[in-house]
């Protein structure tokens, strides 16, 4: 029970706890969103609104230089009527104006004041009719400027401007201590940078990606973007940096752009600040949240505590209980009941010994004085059924104490007579014995013949199996005599064909030296003697052959003699087997009687023993049925103490 109690301390803790968590948990990071996006909301702003000022700032420093230009374009037209000095013209104006220098061309390119050619200058090819254009760096020993021309009618105004005019711009639209303004031209060059180094070699990070895109290629990425003409707003990083810009097109350019960065960490350290502080406020919240949780949750277990203890003492045995119920909610209702519960059951066990006690002082009529609610009604049913059986089982004890009695003489003189039936069966049992024990033991004799005769039929079986085999042996060496016969037959054919070869070749030799005259005769004469031998191993040869087909013959009938030998003699084993089958039928039947014969025995033994016993039973019987006469006298007088009705407690009363 302390383990639930714990349980749901723990549980009510933990849900609560998880809920808070929850909340605090959304709560946090809503507030951190939400301050991440402001924070980005407002240097989306901030920064574009920064990009949009320098690229307005650019545009109105060349409409300037157009103004500018129109009017130089116009003295030249009024002065050229007049024959002034231009050129002394020219170099007030680009000192009153901060210029480096100004000059007039002719719609071929040519200048009107110093004769330079312009024609191959790309700012001069790219310009419009009414439309100026802006020239890339012009770098001249280590000094940037650049060139603004501008078309005005049949002449072109070319202003050369320093880089101080772009550096002063961006330099005053910087953003915080980390941030940068640069501008880049529509192949990605930097036309101006806070690095005057970088506008000076003409640094490209869309190139420089190429050879290096883990460094540059963020960057890179956001500068096509400024080329292809975008706005925008982007956090980026350059060579493990994360930044952050927002760029805008220059107007009146031919296709530059400006980007307005700064270091990430400088501006969204107010983010960082606002996340620890959500994350330090959620945790002071959950702290105390925990505390005033855990005051709650010991409220509200500790009443239940007390009252799950209670229990266990009720359950326990215990019903001396009191608990002080000083609530008025569902715990206070709890605690109530249970010392109801308490109650109830005391007064319960109080009228459960009471009636207990009286059954054991032999009051069978005793009844319960207490109500019993709910499912307890059935112990006060239960009660008064055991009484009720007690008054019946008693009074049927005592009839049948009346029915032992007299039934205890009946079974006396029935023994009586059961023993001297059993005396008889004794002394014929003992006869029938004595006759049965003659016949076993000629039973044994016959199954000691029988063995004996098994034996010998089973030794004669072996001795006929013996000459079975040595007759398959000697079957089987005329078989291979026999094919030995035949195989030299085949050698005495085979002398024949060899002599008969021997006397061809003879022949031909003679032949051969009948043609030869005197140098054959000698030839002729061995002819003659290997045609002699040859006609004596072919009478060999045939004499060989006569033997050998005699030895064949004899051999086959041999052969056929054995096999027939062979087969009586399989046919007397058969006859012997089946002779050993029989004995041994016999021999088996024999040992079949002489155990039945024994299990006979055995059973007389048995029913002597048996009538034996039934004998020492009766006279048991006898005084045992004497002995039960006086214990029926004995239970009637127990029996008697026991009150069953109402009559006897009366006449227990009056005595």
């Amino acid at each position: 029970m302390k383990r639930h109690q714990t349980g749901i301390k723990r549980e009510l803790i933990l849900f609560t706890m998880g809920c808070i968590i929850c909340i605090v948990l959304i709560l946090s990071a809503g507030s951190v969103y939400l301050s991440y996006d402001l924070n980005r909301r407002t240097l989306n702003k901030c920064l574009k609104e920064t990009s949009e000022l320098v690229s307005e700032k650019i545009t109105q420093q060349l409409k300037e230089y157009s103004v500018i230009a129109e009017s130089i374009a116009l003295y030249q037209k009024g002065n050229a009527a007049r024959g002034g000095n231009i050129g002394l013209f020219l170099n007030m104006s680009s000192s009153q104006y901060g210029l480096n220098k100004i000059d007039i061309l002719s719609k071929d390119g040519v200048s009107i004041v110093n004769g330079d050619s312009y024609a191959q200058d790309p700012a001069f090819l790219q310009v419009a009719d009414g439309k100026g254009s802006l020239s890339d760096p012009i770098v001249k020993e280590g000094n940037v400027s650049y060139e603004y021309i501008y078309p005005y009618g049949d002449i072109v105004v070319v202003l050369e401007f320093p880089y101080s005019i772009f550096d002063g711009i961006i330099k005053d639209t910087k953003l915080g201590d980390t941030g940068i303004t640069y501008m880049i031209n529509r192949e990605g060059r930097k036309m101006a940078h806070e690095d005057f180094s970088l506008v000076l070699e003409g640094q490209n990070d869309i190139e420089d990606a190429k050879k290096n895109p883990k460094a540059y290629g963020e960057a890179a990425s956001l500068e096509r973007s400024m080329i292809n003409g975008d706005a925008g707003f982007r956090f980026f990083k350059i060579k493990g940096e994360k930044k952050i810009g927002a760029y805008t097109p220059i107007a009146d350019t031919n296709g530059w752009s400006v980007n307005v960065t700064a270091k990430e960490a400088e501006f969204m350290s107010g983010v960082t600040v606002s996340v620890l502080g959500s994350l330090v406020l959620g945790i002071v919240s959950m702290l105390l949240a925990g505390l005033a949780m855990l005051h709650i949750a010991n409220r509200i277990t500790k009443p239940i505590g007390q009252a799950a203890e209670a229990i266990e003492r009720l359950s326990g045995g215990d019903l001396n209980l009191e608990l002080s119920a000083r609530r008025s909610d569902e715990i206070g209702q709890i605690v109530l009941k249970v010392n109801e519960m308490a109650g109830k059951y005391k007064d319960i066990i109080s009228d459960i010994s009471r009636f207990l006690h009286e059954l054991s002082c032999g009051n069978l009529q005793a009844e319960s004085s207490c109500q019993y609610p709910g499912e307890f009604n059935g112990i006060r049913i239960s009660m008064e059924a055991i009484a009720l059986r007690l008054r019946e089982t008693m009074q049927r004890i005592n009839a049948s104490a009346d029915e032992v009695t007299v039934g205890a003489g009946q079974v006396w003189d029935g023994a009586q007579e059961l023993a001297k039936r059993s005396s008889e069966q004794a002394g014929a049992i003992e006869e029938l014995q004595t006759a049965m024990d003659g016949v076993f033991r000629q039973s044994v004799k016959n199954a000691d013949y029988v063995k004996k005769a098994s034996a010998y039929a089973i030794e004669s079986g072996k001795k006929v199996d013996e000459g079975n085999l040595h007759m398959r042996s000697l079957n089987h060496a005329m078989e291979e005599v026999d094919l030995t016969s035949r195989k030299i037959t085949g050698i005495t054919k085979l002398i024949e064909d060899i002599a008969f070869q021997t006397n061809i070749l003879a022949l031909n030799a003679a032949v051969e030296a009948g043609r030869a005259g005197a140098a054959g005769k000698g030839f002729a004469v061995v002819a003659g003697e290997v045609r002699n031998l040859a006609a004596k191993s072919a009478e060999a040869a045939k004499e060989t052959k006569g033997l050998v087909e005699q030895s064949v013959n004899a051999v086959s009938k041999g052969r056929l003699l054995a096999e027939n030998t062979d087969r009586i003699l399989k046919e007397i084993a058969g006859q012997a087997g089946m002779t050993e089958e029989v004995i041994r039928e016999i021999e088996a039947s024999s040992m079949d009687q002489v155990q039945v014969m024994e299990q006979i025995s055995q059973s007389l033994m048995t029913v002597s023993e048996v009538v034996q016993s039934n004998m020492e039973t009766a006279r048991e019987s006898s005084g045992s049925s004497e002995r039960l006469a006086g214990q029926a006298q004995a239970l009637q007088t127990e029996v008697s103490h026991f009150r069953v009705n109402e009559k006897e407690k009366q006449i227990e009363s009056d005595q």
